[in-house]
C-alpha cells in the first residue's frame, strides 16, 4: 500500500507523463500482472497494468511517500519483476545517508559524536563506491545488511543528521580512488586484514589487520559492546539438519546428502586469529569451508549465523562415540574487515577524533571534499 503524507502525483515510467493526482489521504495498492504493473486507489480509481512501471512523487518536497506504513524521502519507483514488483526508493546519497547511519552505528550520545561522524564518512564512501559500479542494473544499493541497512526517513534522528551535515560529502580515497570503506559491529579485539575475508590475492593496503588495545592495557577499545563474548551449543540433530540446508551452498562439488556429522574442527587460524577455516567430518567425508563462509553452515534452527570466526570449536561426544553437541566459544560480531563500529565508539569516548578514527581503520587513506 502506497500514499504519502502531502498530495502526490503517479508518473508513467519516464517520470514525466503525469497520469494521476492523488490526495494526501488517497492510498494506492499496486501489483504485478503478467510482467506488468497494475494499481488501485481506495478513492475507486485504476491503473490499467503498464509494462514500464510507475514513478511516484509528492508534490511538496518536505512531504514524504509512504510504502507499506514507512515514510521516505524522494520518489519511489514501482516496476515489475518477474512474477514481482522491485520498490526503489530514488533519492539524494545525503537524504540516503540519513536512513542509514542511525541503523548501522545505533542510537548514540553526544560524547560518541566522533564515531558517528565516522561511521557518516564510511558509509558515504561505500555507497559512493556502489554507485559507481551498478550500471546496468536499475539500483546502486539494496537496503538490508546486503549493502547497508536503510529505514527511510523513520530512522532519521539529531545527532546523526548532524554528523551527516558535518561531513558533508566527505568520503575515503586511497591513491586517489574511492574506497568502499567495510565495517562491522566488532573486531573482538582485532580486525581482520581485506584477503582474510576475500581471499589470496585480495590484499588491500588500507585495510590490514588493526589491533584494538588501549595502549598501556590489555582491554580493547570495543570491550564495551554489550556481547563482547559469546556462546554457541548446537546439538547434533541441529547440526546435521543445518548441514543439509546450507552446506552445499559454501562447498563445492558436493554431491548427495551432507551425512550425519562427526566432529567438527577448527581448520587453522588467520594472522588476526580468526578460524581460517572449519573442517566438518561426517560419515560421508570430509567437508572444509573457507574463511567467512564458516559462520553460515552451521545454525540453530531459528537461523541465526555465528556472530564471527573469531572462535574456538569443542565437539562433544556422547555414549558409543556419536557426537553430541558443538560449543562455538567466541569473540566480536561481524565479519572483522575495516572499521569496528563499537571500537570507533570506545575512541570517541576516549577524546579521539572521527579523523584520527578512520584513518586508524582505513590507514594510508585521505578524507577529501568530493561535492
Amino acid at each position: 500500500m502506497v500514499g504519502a503524507t502531502g498530495p502526490w502525483r503517479v508518473y508513467a515510467a519516464d517520470g514525466k507523463t503525469l497520469l494521476f493526482r492523488p490526495s494526501a489521504r488517497d492510498r494506492w495498492r499496486f501489483e504485478p500482472v503478467g510482467g506488468r504493473v497494475r494499481g488501485a486507489s481506495q478513492s475507486g480509481l485504476s491503473l490499467p497494468a503498464r509494462s514500464g512501471g510507475v514513478v511516484l512523487r509528492p508534490v511538496d518536497s518536505t512531504a514524504r511517500l509512504i510504502v507499506d506504513g514507512k515514510r521516505y524521502r524522494g520518489e519511489i519507483g514501482v516496476t515489475p519483476a518477474g512474477q514481482a514488483l522491485l520498490v526503489i526508493n530514488r533519492l539524494a546519497l545525503e537524504s540516503y545517508l540519513r536512513g542509514v547511519v542511525p541503523l548501522e552505528i545505533g542510537r548514540r550520545l553526544p560524547n560518541e559524536m566522533a564515531a558517528v561522524r565516522a561511521q557518516a564518512v564510511a558509509a558515504r564512501s561505500y555507497a559512493h563506491t556502489r554507485i559507481r559500479t551498478s550500471v546496468g542494473r536499475p539500483f546502486d544499493l539494496v537496503g538490508t545488511v546486503s549493502n547497508q541497512v536503510y529505514g527511510g526517513s523513520d530512522a532519521e534522528t539529531a545527532l546523526t543528521d548532524s554528523a551527516i551535515v558535518g561531513t558533508r560529502g566527505v568520503v575515503l580515497r586511497y591513491r586517489g580512488a574511492p574506497v568502499d570503506a567495510p565495517y562491522h559491529a566488532s573486531c573482538g579485539g582485532r580486525t581482520a586484514a581485506a584477503s582474510e575475508l576475500y581471499g589470496a590475492g585480495a590484499e588491500r593496503p588500507y585495510l590490514p589487520s588493526v589491533s584494538d588495545r588501549i595502549p598501556g592495557s590489555d582491554a580493547h577499545y570495543c570491550d564495551i559492546y554489550p556481547r563482547a563474548e559469546w556462546s554457541r551449543t548446537i546439538e547434533a540433530r541441529d547440526v546435521n539438519a543445518a548441514l543439509e540446508k546450507y552446506l552445499r551452498d559454501y562447498v563445492a562439488g558436493l554431491r548427495g546428502g551432507a551425512g550425519r556429522a562427526v566432529a567438527v574442527e577448527e581448520a587453522g587460524r588467520t594472522p588476526s586469529g580468526r578460524v581460517a577455516a572449519l573442517r566438518i567430518r561426517t560419515d560421508r567425508g570430509t567437508h572444509v569451508v573457507q574463511g567467512n563462509n564458516a559462520r553460515f553452515v552451521i545454525r540453530p534452527p531459528n537461523g541465526e549465523i555465528l556472530p564471527s570466526t573469531y572462535f574456538s570449536a569443542e565437539s562433544v561426544r556422547g555414549p558409543g562415540g556419536a557426537l553430541a553437541r558443538v560449543t562455538f566459544r567466541g569473540r566480536g560480531n561481524g565479519h572483522g574487515v575495516g572499521m569496528c563500529q563499537w571500537g570507533a565508539i570506545g575512541r570517541a569516548r576516549a577524546g579521539q577524533s572521527w579523523q584520527s578514527i578512520l584513518q586508524t581503520y582505513f590507514p594510508g587513506t585521505r578524507l577529501e571534499t568530493i561535492y
